[in-house]
Formats: structure tokens, C-alpha cells, sequence
């Protein structure tokens, strides 16, 4: 057969563009599907002499096999069709503000209008046969285009099958739910609170996850490994009638404890790759990277190989240094390797509309830099590069500056100029807002609060009143 389907991009390949890829091999163990019966296929004749290069399946059938065993002539461009509106466009998520598991659903315009016009209705089954516990009319008014429509799972399941309408075929998605009450591992996102579900069997090394299982046990022996940080304390909620425990962990080293005990999880570790944007400058839609721009440069830790690890031909990925890549697309393009997962998106139209982002500001004398943004310390001198770990000592001349993707996220000041400011605001409040009351140390016991705020206490307990508006902000941590 000509054609299969990359389970890694989640589109349908041809062989003859794949084998002039520079590595047409790379990473095709289990990634490339029978278009029609979905079994695992691979290329062959790649830089053969007498043969066209094409997909064979490992028992060696094709797809004229397929279509017979099918029993229905043309099943081939059918099942193409269900295969890439559900690998595409189905997601599976934790709601970490509602303690839910989810489905989400992402569907273009033209899709949703060719569904509506068709009667389409989205369903969710706990088995095959089984009635829909969720359906949903897929039109304009119950889908937002291009975005993730998220939805609640309310059945206890450990595959869930899928439908588009109420006569099509219904696609199987195995263990959204581990059996036998194994770890579930979420992606953990900064800026939304669906976390994704982690579909393949690879953890990486200084990444955030979220851990969730029914037996306690599992959360317990993740907490003990020595190689692993726990983020904040294990909790416990409910949700399709059933007790779950969670955690969020980070692994910092594969060591022998963490790769047996991961193992027994049906995981594996493996150590993390890192990629920055450098231009032009970007915002992120639903964990799509929107750009405006028809060229992209990149700076990643690895190569970049087309069809390997990026959903390009070999003339549109341009190396302009040795660690620098130019990237030529029309719409979008993905990149995958390892934990980097990154669909680049041009949509002019949004970045006309786009809002700036407040940077987040920090005041310390001594800061240790964290690995989450590229940063910079400015003084009269210049600007030199920190790196990730490292210390940096502030003072009234200098100030650090955290990017991101071409972004200024965070702002990092001495500790004297918010004193400084502190100090000037309570004295313009007591200023022109004089109204007191009598102070009440009891008030502010459980207050956690810096030198600036416990020297005006101190004083407050002495004089036996407390400024009513500063009070007022010290309980609410707007001081």
C-alpha cells in the first residue's frame, strides 16, 4: 500500500515522501498503521533499486486483503475518515478544579458544519453495545471551532468507545483508565487546568505529572523514591462513584529504585529534551504555539529530522547554525520528541487580537534561578546569562529579566525597592485614610508577613490602635 497512518503526527503518510526523508527509519517500531484495519505497518523498499517503496503489514497483507477481510469494497477511504476525526480530534484530561476525569473534543469549523448539515451526534459508551451515558448534537451551539470542548465523564470505565453518529462505527480508546488500579499519569499544564492524559509508556526526567490511582499504595511508593519531589501534599477526591489518591512529582534521575518501580507501572523513564522559540515572537491557544509568520526559529537539545520528529519536508527544515533551525510552513506544523510535543499554528487573525500578559514581579536579595524561562541579569554594565540552579545577588543597580518564547514573564527586584514602596504606601494610607480602630493581636496570628509589615504591628500592639484601611489589606495579603 502507498499510504499508512503516523500515529505519532495523527495524519496519513505517503511512502514515496517518507523514503526521501533523511532518516525514513527513525522511531517506525509501532508508529505507522494500517489505514483500513489499523494494524502495524512498515515501509519497505525504502532505497530499493527494483521497487517502489510502500507500507507492508508485518504479517504481510495489503490493503486489498484488508478490504476483502472487511467485506466491504471502498472501506478503505471510511475508515480513514473515522481514524483521523478520532485519533485528531478525541483527548482524554484530568480537571483539576473539578476533580473530574474528561473527553475533550476539537473539531474545525468546516467539521462541525459538515456534521450538523448530516445529523451528527457525539456519544460516549462504556462498551460497544452498551447505550450512550453522554451524547451531545455536534453543531455551533454546543462546539467552539478550533478550540477544546472539554466534558465531564461521569461512568467508571476502563475503555471508553467513541461515535460521531448514531450509525457510524464506533472507535475503541483502551486504558483511559489503568486496570488493576495502576498509576495514571497527567501532563501537568500552567495554563489550563485540563491536564492531559500521558497516551505513551515514556516519563521524562524534570517534568511536573500528576499521578492518580485507586489504591493508595501506589501514591505512597511514588512518595518514597529518592530520585522523585513531591509538589505540595498526596489528596484524595471522588468522582464516578469511586475513591481516587493523586500526587504531583517531578523525576529528577532514572536511578535503579524509580526505574523498577515505574516499570511495575507499565512506564519508563527516560531523560527530557528542551526547544525554545527564539522568533518571532508567539502565545500559546489551547497548548498551540500561534505565530504570524510563514518561518519559525527554533533552538531544540536534538535534531530535527523530517518525518522523524517533525511533520515537514526535508527543503522546508533549514539548519542556519549548528544549534539554530528555520522552519518554512503554511498552516502549521508539529514537532514531537520525547516530552516536546509542539504544534506550531499560523493564525494571523488571532494575533491581531491577542492581549499583552502582565509580567509576573518578584522582589528577593538573593534569587536561584529556576529552569522555567530563559533568564538575564541587567546592570550599568550590560546583561550576561544565567543559568538554571545558579545564584544571583540583587541590589538597587541590577534586576533580572525571566523570557520566554521572546517574552518578558517575570521581573526580578531587589528586596530594598519593595520595602521602599511598602513603607511609602502605609504612610500615604495612614495619611489620607487617618480611621482606626483598636488593635487585636489575635487578628493576626496566622498572618505571615515580612519585617516592613511586623515593625508596623509592633508598633500598632504598642500604641493599642491599627490603621483600619491597612488592616484591611494585611488580611487580605494586598500588603
Amino acid at each position: 500500500m502507498d499510504k499508512a497512518f503516523d500515529s505519532v503526527f495523527q495524519r496519513e503518510v505517503d511512502a514515496l515522501e517518507l523514503s526521501k526523508s533523511i532518516e525514513p527509519l527513525y522511531g517506525t517500531q509501532f508508529r505507522y498503521q494500517c489505514l483500513c484495519c489499523g494494524e502495524e505497518v512498515f515501509l519497505a523498499a525504502a532505497e530499493s533499486s527494483e521497487k517502489s517503496p510502500h507500507f507492508r503489514h508485518r504479517r504481510g497483507n495489503n490493503d486489498i486483503e484488508c478490504e476483502r477481510y472487511l467485506g466491504q469494497p471502498g472501506a478503505l477511504e471510511h475508515y480513514v475518515s473515522i481514524r483521523k476525526h478520532t485519533m485528531d480530534s478525541i483527548g482524554f484530561c484530568f480537571n483539576i478544579d473539578h476533580m473530574t476525569f474528561e473527553i475533550s473534543l476539537t473539531l474545525s469549523d468546516k467539521d462541525i458544519s459538515n456534521y450538523a448539515e448530516n445529523g451528527g451526534q457525539f456519544s460516549l459508551h462504556t462498551k460497544y453495545n452498551a447505550p450512550a451515558f453522554f451524547s451531545m448534537p455536534i453543531n455551533r451551539g454546543n462546539l467552539i471551532p478550533d478550540t477544546g470542548n472539554y466534558y465531564t465523564i461521569s461512568e467508571y470505565s476502563n475503555d471508553y468507545y467513541v461515535s460521531f453518529n448514531a450509525e457510524s462505527t464506533k472507535t475503541l480508546c483502551e486504558n483511559v483508565l489503568k486496570r488493576n488500579s495502576k498509576l495514571n499519569i497527567y501532563r501537568i499544564s500552567q495554563s489550563s487546568n485540563h491536564y492531559k492524559r500521558i497516551v505513551s509508556d515514556i516519563l521524562y526526567t524534570n517534568y511536573w505529572y500528576l499521578a492518580i490511582s485507586e489504591n493508595e499504595d501506589n501514591i505512597k511508593d511514588l512518595i518514597a523514591l529518592q530520585s522523585t519531589e513531591i509538589d505540595g501534599e498526596p489528596f484524595k477526591f471522588f468522582t464516578q462513584g469511586r475513591q481516587f489518591f493523586a500526587v504531583r512529582f517531578v523525576i529528577y534521575s532514572a536511578d535503579y529504585s524509580a526505574k523498577i518501580f515505574f516499570q511495575k507501572q507499565e512506564f519508563r523513564v527516560e531523560k527530557s529534551e528542551s526547544m525554545d522559540i527564539l522568533w518571532p515572537p508567539v502565545y500559546t491557544r489551547d497548548e498551540d504555539v500561534i505565530i504570524k509568520s510563514d518561518n519559525v526559529f527554533i533552538l531544540p537539545s536534538f535534531e530535527l529530522i523530517p518525518h522523524g520528529n517533525i511533520d515537514a519536508n526535508g527543503m522546508d527544515v533549514k539548519k542556519v547554525c549548528p544549534d539554530v533551525y528555520e522552519l518554512t510552513f503554511n498552516q502549521r506544523v508539529t514537532i514531537c520528541e520525547k516530552n516536546i510535543q509542539c504544534r506550531i499554528v499560523k493564525d494571523e487573525k488571532t494575533i491581531l487580537d491577542s492581549t499583552y500578559e502582565e509580567p509576573e514581579i518578584i522582589h528577593a536579595d538573593k534569587y536561584i534561578v529556576p529552569d522555567t524561562y530563559d533568564y538575564f541579569i541587567f546592570d550599568k554594565n550590560g546583561c550576561d546569562r544565567l543559568v538554571a540552579g545558579s545564584k544571583a545577588y540583587l541590589s538597587e543597580t541590577n534586576h533580572i529579566l525571566g523570557y520566554k518564547n521572546g517574552h518578558v514573564r517575570v521581573i526580578v527586584l531587589a528586596t530594598s525597592n519593595k520595602t521602599t514602596d511598602k513603607k511609602k504606601l502605609i504612610n500615604d494610607i495612614v495619611k489620607y485614610h487617618p480611621q482606626s480602630e483598636p488593635f487585636e493581636p489575635d487578628d493576626f496570628m496566622e498572618i505571615v508577613a515580612d519585617e516592613t509589615i511586623l515593625l508596623y504591628l509592633e508598633n500598632c500592639y504598642r500604641s493599642g490602635q491599627i490603621n483600619t484601611v491597612i488592616k484591611k489589606y494585611i488580611k487580605e495579603s494586598l500588603i
